[in-house]
């Protein structure tokens, strides 16, 4: 939709309107410029900068197939907004994570809103794409969104023969083919997701529990993210003594 701003002076704030929704508005911090003309089409999405980018689904409730997507870039995870998105970007990434396709979407935050940056806005795929980064987009964190604009993505329960995450933890140049956590706790046993306990991975066929010799909570927010959890929080070791 077109949208017009007036002409403001140096440093001025200025607010915009003009989005199809009647809750979108923002504002608009000009610096050392005079602007005379806003054009009344949205920016076209480019090409994003190729990078290695991975793809993770949070949220709550949601089940293992579905949830916010979440795309991390430069080390840092943030979300995607839901501006023009489509069925195709959803098959992407789902492809990223190992789902053979998508077959629907959200927006509007369904499982909640995100945290952190919100990387992509007008993000156009045309479904054909391996990685989120050969698609088009307004670029890397321009955006008007909020976090209540994130989308999410159902992918179908069906995984790609043979897929490796790319995100996975690498061992001595080997790579761990699942991450789980093992409910040490009475209550824990029947909660569902499981979101306590003890780290095991699958190595060669075989489910192993991890030391914790050298362990740090930068490997915790590891595990969580190949889980799907948006972040880790502390526990009492106690529990599991």
């Amino acid at each position: 939709m077109p949208f017009h701003l007036s002409l403001p002076r140096l440093s001025q704030m200025a607010v915009f309107t003009g989005r199809d929704r009647p809750e979108h508005s923002g504002r608009l911090l000009l610096f050392g410029l005079w602007l005379l003309a806003v054009s009344g089409q949205r920016t076209t999405p480019v090409p994003l900068q190729r990078e290695k980018v991975g793809v993770r689904l949070s949220g709550y409730p949601r089940k293992h197939n579905e949830g916010r997507v979440e795309v991390s870039y430069e080390g840092e995870w943030g979300t995607i907004c839901d501006d023009d998105f489509k069925l195709d970007n959803a098959v992407v990434l789902c492809r990223m994570m190992g789902f053979t396709t998508a077959v629907g979407w959200t927006h509007s935050a369904k499982y909640g809103k995100g945290t952190g940056r919100v990387w992509l806005d007008n993000l156009d795929c045309r479904g054909t794409e391996k990685d989120v980064s050969e698609c088009k987009s307004l670029g890397w964190g321009q955006t008007d969104c909020t976090h209540e604009e994130d989308a999410g993505v159902i992918c179908k329960d069906e995984r790609i023969p043979g897929f490796v995450d790319s995100n996975i933890i690498s061992v001595q140049s080997e790579q761990i083919e699942e991450v789980r956590l093992r409910p040490a706790v009475p209550n824990a046993r029947q909660r569902l997701p499981v979101t306590e306990g003890f780290v095991e991975v699958q190595y060669k066929g075989q489910w192993e529990q991890v030391c914790d010799n050298g362990w740090i909570y930068k490997n915790s927010r590891v595990v969580c993210g190949m889980l799907g959890f948006p972040a880790e929080r502390r526990t009492n070791k106690r529990f599991y003594k």
